[in-house]
């Protein structure tokens, strides 16, 4: 069986820092994708958003929604800032994470995304109304642009922390 990482034991990558662990002073984005290329692009458009909205951000790269899942349950005590989930994934898909992972921490924002050329129409309904129905919980297509999947993601990472706010604000908007 193959070892996730857990928060108390990471390790470094040369390309995106995958597995690395997280200070304090730092937030930990999860980005679950099976494609290397993807989370580094994913991973760019974060660093850039965080840069720009001043955060200390450390995405954490994982290659399935297990590892997700797994992830954050042992993440218990220091949950991650954000996750961010590929639909289509081996192992467990974004949006079965999305599910468990809101079970378990229901405050936690989610962005899933999927690929520009996903055409499982009934699929994307589901996930696109499960993301309606939770205020902290976002979806987006992904392009092959990096500036645009940086305004796209940012325009959600806006959406669903200003949801996050509501709610906070708001509890009885849970009932």
């Amino acid at each position: 069986m193959k070892q996730f990482p857990t928060p108390n034991s990471l390790l470094r990558s040369k390309s995106l820092d995958r597995y690395t662990a997280s200070d304090s002073k730092t937030n930990t984005i999860v980005i679950a994708d099976e494609n290397p290329k993807v989370q580094d692009a994913l991973s760019v458009a974060v660093r850039q958003w965080a840069q720009e909205e001043q955060r200390n951000v450390k995405p954490v790269a994982l290659e399935n929604g297990q590892q997700a899942v797994n992830y954050v349950q042992a993440s218990h005590k220091n949950p991650p800032f954000l996750v961010i989930l590929d639909l289509r994934m081996p192992k467990k898909d974004g949006f079965q994470s999305a599910k468990e992972i809101n079970k378990i921490f229901p405050q936690i924002p989610i962005i899933i995304t999927a690929s520009h050329d996903e055409n499982d129409e009934e699929l994307i309904k589901q996930v696109d109304d499960f993301a309606n129905q939770n205020s902290h919980i976002g979806f987006i297509i992904r392009t092959n642009s990096l500036p645009l999947l940086k305004v796209t993601l940012e325009s959600e990472l806006k959406e669903v922390f200003s949801g996050k706010n509501r709610v906070q604000e708001n509890p009885d908007l849970l009932s």
